[in-house]
Formats: C-alpha cells, sequence, structure tokens
C-alpha cells in the first residue's frame, strides 16, 4: 500500500505556506533579504515535491534530489553557498554535523539519482510560478514524482 505524500491535495503555493508554518520558518523568511527567500523558496518547493521533512538526513536529501531531480546549474549552487544567511545557517548547524550527515547520505544519493532517472522530466529549479496555483498531486504525477525515501 502507497501512502500519500504530504500536501498533495494543497496547491504548491498553500503548500509552501504549510510548510514554513510546520517549520517555523515565517519569521526566517520575514528577515531574509529577496534575494536570499528565492533561493530557499526553490530549496523549500524540493521538500515540498519529494514529501521530505527539515531532519538533517532529510535536509541531504533535498539537496541531492535538486542535484539529480531539478535542472540546476553550478551557478545557482554557487549563489545559493555565497548567501549569507545560507552561511550563517550551516554556521547554526555546523560544518562536522552537516559532513557528517551528508557522509551517512552517500546510500541515499545513490538511491536518489537512481529514482531521478524515472521521472518524466526535470523540475525546473527558476521557472515554477506557472505551477504556484496548480495542486501538488497533480504537479507530482506530471513528474513522476511517487515518493521520497524513509527517513
Amino acid at each position: 500500500m502507497t501512502r500519500q505524500l504530504p500536501y498533495s491535495d494543497l496547491t504548491l503555493e498553500e503548500a509552501l505556506d504549510a510548510f514554513r508554518k510546520e517549520n517555523n520558518l515565517e519569521a526566517k523568511y520575514r528577515d531574509m533579504r529577496e534575494e536570499a527567500q528565492t533561493h530557499f523558496e526553490r530549496h523549500d518547493i524540493i521538500h515540498v515535491l519529494f514529501g521530505l521533512d527539515t531532519s538533517i538526513r532529510q535536509e541531504a536529501q533535498a539537496d541531492g534530489w535538486t542535484l539529480f531531480g531539478t535542472d540546476i546549474s553550478l551557478r545557482h549552487i554557487r549563489e545559493f553557498f555565497d548567501l549569507p544567511e545560507e552561511k550563517e545557517l550551516i554556521e547554526d548547524i555546523g560544518w562536522w554535523e552537516i559532513t557528517k550527515a551528508y557522509f551517512r547520505g552517500i546510500p541515499d544519493y545513490f538511491r536518489i539519482a537512481w529514482q531521478s532517472r524515472k521521472l518524466r522530466k526535470k523540475w525546473r529549479w527558476s521557472d515554477h510560478a506557472a505551477y504556484r496555483s496548480r495542486r501538488v498531486g497533480e504537479i507530482r504525477q506530471e513528474f513522476g514524482i511517487k515518493r521520497a525515501l524513509a527517513g
């Protein structure tokens, strides 16, 4: 029996709002510069589409889905890591904790790389405006997103 991923019945816009509320991210977004909001929102969309929470393991999985399941460019990755807000987040979590999580996640990355080959198409990292009013379940069906990894 396949369990339905969270937010399936919500629009992408509604799901993003719900994700932020559930993870206490609203104030953090309000305090960010517009450029950072854009980058973090793109990252949060990956969480929503693939049904991932904000645990360190699933954060790493979200990065794996971003690399293998979207059309993100190296320029966008570099811009993201250059953001003061991202640097602050990394400092808050700690490099050692992040490094451990990513090494533990290596098996997940192989599974994500394999599963991403089954997607009907890659998510457009920078161009999702047309999807904001569509239901998350419909978007998942269009792209072939079945489920995230366990976690």
